[in-house]
């Protein structure tokens, strides 16, 4: 049976666009499908590891794409600083359009699988008339009409009747900000496709209305009213590299305890103060050996560095690859971005979590709430205080022991292998352009 022509869109941002090259990868190999990767040339080297071709987007302006999410000060949920996130994305959108619209002209796939930080993908595709699905790495930013709102600071339920009165205020305030921010720009939105915000049924108008892939468990969300188009497959958390023998952890041989301290690969301004703390953690607990990542995932080096105080039981690398690695360690002190808590939920590791910016916040509230590890105090000593009782509290390991059967249960690539089973096939005349890497698809 001929495989399906799928092109993966996400931004070159690796919690976004990792989950789709592991998927990518297996629909290659084990379905045979012909798979194209589109996103900027920053994640080019992650895309080759992947064994996948790259269709280059907004060549030239991959600067300006890293700096929407690799923020000098943290975005949060201060309005003002959403608005201007928003205004810098307008900037390149126009260009993308066109770059997308030509791209589907020449070759429209059987199927574009979109990053819900992408949906001007989407509306682009459902324009051409190529079926548009949308990849949820983070199901929280899905609006639902009940329950607990995200991207408020990090809300856990309440189920007082208070508690359902400030939820509601919350769903209201989501609402009516993003209302007001599409009525502020309206005339660009509209120019690029984006003419509501809201289709009939209350569902959002920059998601799939088909199908709304839940990259993560029902388990450990808050809501349960989601979209009928959304469907929770699993998580997928594997690096598109192989360094099983990268140097961040000792072997688990060792008597000494191992700590992850990642804080992912944005945050520039905040992992200088972190490496500070964890420093001054370090120095209070030498028995603990600590492993800072500094989150370059697209970078191929992974040596040691030093650090200037010399302290022996600190570490510092480049990048540590979640799936090879968490296992190693005894606890992870993190930011909560996806890939990393399905990571150590998969593992069973107990978290800290450090959370800085956008959803980790709300993942930070689900950690705590699901008692799977504690929140972090950014100090040295509350650091090194906590570490040491999360390591022993017997009922985070429980509670991370139910999580792991949970995830490694889940058969995220199987169930979405079984969807585009049931697509019908689309005849071609002429296999996909660009089939073996960056410069072939660059001549497309």
């Amino acid at each position: 049976m001929n495989g399906l022509r799928i092109d993966l869109v996400a931004p070159p941002f690796a919690g976004h666009l990792f989950p789709l090259l592991e998927l990518g990868r297996y629909l290659r190999d084990r379905r045979g499908d012909e798979v194209r990767i589109f996103t900027t040339r920053t994640a080019a080297r992650a895309v080759e590891a992947a064994g996948l071709p790259l269709v280059p987007l907004l060549v030239g302006e991959e600067s300006a794409v890293d700096s929407i999410a690799d923020t000098t000060q943290p975005i949060g949920s201060n309005p003002f600083r959403l608005l201007a996130q928003l205004r810098r994305n307008l900037a390149l959108m126009r260009r993308l359009k066109a770059e997308l619209e030509q791209a589907w002209s020449a070759a429209p796939p059987d199927v574009a699988i979109v990053d819900f930080a992408v949906p001007l993908a989407g509306l682009v595709a459902q324009e051409r008339g190529v079926r548009w699905w949308t990849s949820m790495p983070t199901p929280c930013a899905l609006e639902t009409r009940t329950g607990t709102p995200s991207y408020l600071g990090g809300w856990s339920p309440r189920t007082s009747r208070w508690g359902s009165l400030r939820d509601a205020a919350g769903r209201l305030a989501v609402t009516t900000f993003k209302r007001s921010v599409f009525g502020a720009l309206r005339s660009s939105l509209c120019d690029l496709g984006f003419r509501r915000l809201y289709r009939e049924d209350g569902t959002e108008a920059v998601y799939s209305p088909e199908k709304i892939l839940g990259l993560g468990l029902s388990e450990f969300e808050f809501n349960d009213d989601w979209p009928a188009c959304f469907e929770f497959v699993g998580p997928l958390t594997a690096s598109p590299y192989r360094r099983p023998e990268a140097p961040f952890a000792q072997t688990s041989a060792s008597e000494r305890k191992q700590v992850l301290v990642s804080l992912g690969t944005h945050l520039s301004w905040a992992k200088r103060r972190a490496l500070d703390v964890v420093c001054q953690a370090a120095k209070l607990t030498p028995e603990l050996d600590y492993c800072f990542s500094y989150g370059r995932a697209f970078d191929e080096s992974t040596q040691t560095r030093e650090l200037e105080d010399q302290l022996p039981n600190v570490r510092c690398v480049d990048f540590v690859p979640y799936d090879q690695a968490i296992g190693r360690f005894d606890a992870a002190v993190v930011h909560g971005g996806t890939g990393v808590v399905y990571a150590c939920l998969r593992e069973a590791v107990p978290m800290l979590v450090w959370p800085h910016d956008y959803d980790q916040f709300d993942h930070a509230a689900r950690i705590v709430h699901r008692g799977l590890g504690r929140r972090c105090r950014p100090a040295g000593e509350r650091i090194a205080e906590d570490l040491r009782a999360l390591m022993r509290d017997a009922e985070v390991r429980s509670n991370l022991q139910r999580f792991s059967r949970l995830v490694r249960a889940a058969e995220a690539k199987g169930r979405i292998v079984q969807l585009l089973d049931e697509l019908p096939r689309r005849s071609h005349e002429n296999s996909l352009p660009g089939a073996s890497g960056p410069e072939k698809a660059e001549r497309q």
